[in-house]
């Protein structure tokens, strides 16, 4: 029993919050009638609208999908202002029904002429009118109530209802999925040739140089030589495996998946030899897909700020914002990035299968900005 206070007073939260959020639904009505008639005018009155309903909705601790855009937004502004307009009729029903209520109890005890419910005279209103009238003051009251609780469900389900993507938008979607598609497989191939690459020019010929020593050291008579090429070969081998940690951190990082994404970049800055500031304020872990598309975007953002731009200094931002994931990568090169080179295309194609949107501003002379958002609901 003793989580039984912080559940009520959770529970009042909650109704409290719903009421609320009824309330600025019915006194956002004339809002949204004049955005509807604004919206031939200007588009961006009806996102706003828009922005301002879903944080509304938000009070009612329900789960939205999508936002309504284009001739859909404006669609359910009217109809939610309609919603609206019925919500406030059933509050002021219901508020009648209280003073009425109210007025009758007070006729009944003192006597007094009750000239809203009709009675000019004292002592018209007695107890046996209040008991007659009861049960079906209960039963309005109820039904208000449950009226007024319905409006939430019916809120939710016309905003869905019209945040749902149109066939022409599903088929812009398809067409979009197709082309992420394709190149993610030419993102996987390209990254598949660069670990051959690192494998065949960095382990594999270090590999042939331990061989070489080992074999010299086997044929070696003189001592003070075989101690020599064995320090060599351990030498070596220790190098063989600082590469083969960098080509399994650039594979995955073990650190991202244990750790998270704020440990991995932490990492990632401190290996990278240009001063890489990172600023990180997300209060919360993002989902794995997420966490692994902006890593893998930073670094190689990272990766061409050191190779192409000349680049003395980077800043790393990740931030969150209406369940997105933002973040920004910045170096001081040169710019000119080309946002269809491989790296740049692989980055997009990342963040795009994940629903996210790619911004990369390099004009010549620099800086080089790279903005991905990301949602993370």
């Amino acid at each position: 029993m003793k989580g039984s206070p912080d559940t009520g007073a959770r529970r009042v939260r909650q109704a409290a919050f719903v009421l609320g959020g009824l309330a600025l639904g019915v006194a956002t009505v004339p809002i949204d009638l004049v955005t509807v008639l604004g919206s031939a005018v200007s588009a961006r009155s009806a996102r706003a609208a828009i922005t301002v309903e879903r944080r509304r909705l938000a009070l009612f601790g329900v789960q939205l999908r999508g936002t309504p855009d284009g001739h859909r937004a404006v669609g359910y502004l009217v109809t939610r202002a309609l919603l609206g307009m019925l919500t406030g009729l059933i509050g002021l029903l219901l508020g009648a029904g209280i003073v009425i209520a109210v007025s009758l109890v007070i006729g009944a005890a003192t006597g007094a002429a009750v000239p809203i419910f009709d009675a000019n005279e004292p002592g018209q209103v007695t107890w046996m009118t209040v008991a007659v009238l009861v049960l079906p003051g209960v039963a309005l009251f109820y039904l208000a109530v449950q009226g007024l609780a319905g409006m939430v469900g019916t809120e939710t389900r016309v905003w869905n209802a019209f945040a749902r993507p149109s066939s022409g938008a599903l088929a812009q979607r398809v067409d979009q999925l197709t082309a992420t598609r394709a190149d993610i497989i030419d993102a996987i191939d390209e990254e598949r040739r660069r670990i051959e690459r690192d494998l065949h020019d960095g382990v594999q010929q270090r590999v042939i140089a331990l061989s070489i020593l080992l074999a010299r050291g086997e044929r070696e008579s003189d001592r003070q030589r075989q101690a020599d090429l064995r320090r060599r070969a351990l030498a070596e081998t220790r190098h063989i495996l600082a590469d083969l940690r960098e080509v399994s951190w650039k594979i995955y990082p073990a650190m991202l998946a244990r750790d998270g994404l704020r440990s991995a970049l932490e990492a990632l800055a401190d290996r990278t030899p240009l001063p890489t500031v990172l600023d990180y304020r997300l209060a919360r872990r993002p989902p794995r897909p997420v966490e692994s598309a902006c890593y893998f975007t930073a670094s190689e953002a990272i990766t061409n700020a050191i190779k192409h731009a000349g680049a003395r200094r980077i800043d790393l931002t990740v931030a969150g914002a209406d369940s997105l994931l933002i973040m920004t990568v910045r170096d001081d090169g040169c710019g000119g990035a080309d946002p269809a080179g491989l790296g740049l295309a692989g980055i997009a194609s990342r963040i795009t299968a994940l629903d996210g949107v790619v911004a990369i501003d390099s004009p010549p002379g620099g800086p080089t900005t790279i903005r991905v958002e990301v949602p993370c609901a």
